[in-house]
């Protein structure tokens, strides 16, 4: 199998988003999907039937590739993706890595992680002395003062794309991108866990697992 059909090209090149953590201090966590729209409206998503996920050992990301704070094809969100893809609403049938070969998957779905430090304000009450009808008095929220603080923001990338094509660019047909700061909520297996829940939860057409 060509080691780099199973989408390595579609997670370099979407590493971009990695480094573009919102600038705004998130608590509970955000969640934000693309979907290829020409693909959807062509019907695309009633004939995907089959899934499989990319691992270390199906393609290789040159060395120098990476920052230092990313990761691919990390093994515990692979077997979240594996879970939420064989359920409802994407009830998709999985393929193991390696009898992709034999028997080719419709879909390859992928997974980086990545962390971006962030800086930001929020304003706290500052007292101080007014001037009033009775003379000086002290108010404890007379001014709003401004509090710079910097934060660490964890990125989880999760595309799925079509398999690649000799000379062909990898053609992308859903994304979801979720980012939390670090440190607060969850545990970060229960963040990984719902991030990705979520993000299967926008799989645009909506199905019924047989069995289910």
């Amino acid at each position: 199998m060509d080691r780099l059909s199973a989408v390595a090209l579609l997670i370099a090149s979407s590493f971009l988003a990695l480094g573009c953590a919102d600038d705004t201090v998130v608590t509970t966590g955000q969640i934000e999907t693309q979907v290829n729209e020409v693909l959807l409206e062509a019907g695309a998503f009633s004939e995907f039937q089959t899934f499989s996920v990319v691992t270390e050992d199906v393609a290789d990301l040159p060395p120098g590739d990476l920052e230092p704070d990313q990761e691919v094809f990390n093994r515990k969100v692979n077997d979240l993706i594996i879970k939420y893809m064989q359920e409802e609403p994407v009830c998709l049938e999985y393929i193991e890595p390696q009898d992709a070969e034999d028997n080719p998957p419709d879909l390859w779905a992928a997974n980086g992680l990545g962390q971006t430090n962030e800086g930001g304000f929020y304003y706290v009450c500052c007292g101080g002395w007014w001037w009033g009808y009775w003379g000086w008095y002290w108010d404890p929220c007379a001014y709003w003062c401004p509090q710079y603080v910097e934060y660490d923001v964890g990125s989880l990338l999760v595309p799925v794309g079509l398999p690649l094509s000799s000379g062909e660019p990898p053609v992308a047909v859903f994304a979801g991108l979720a980012q939390s700061v670090q440190g607060t909520g969850p545990d970060v297996d229960t963040k990984l866990d719902e991030a990705v829940r979520l993000i299967f939860q926008q799989w645009p057409e909506k199905r019924q697992c047989s069995g289910q």
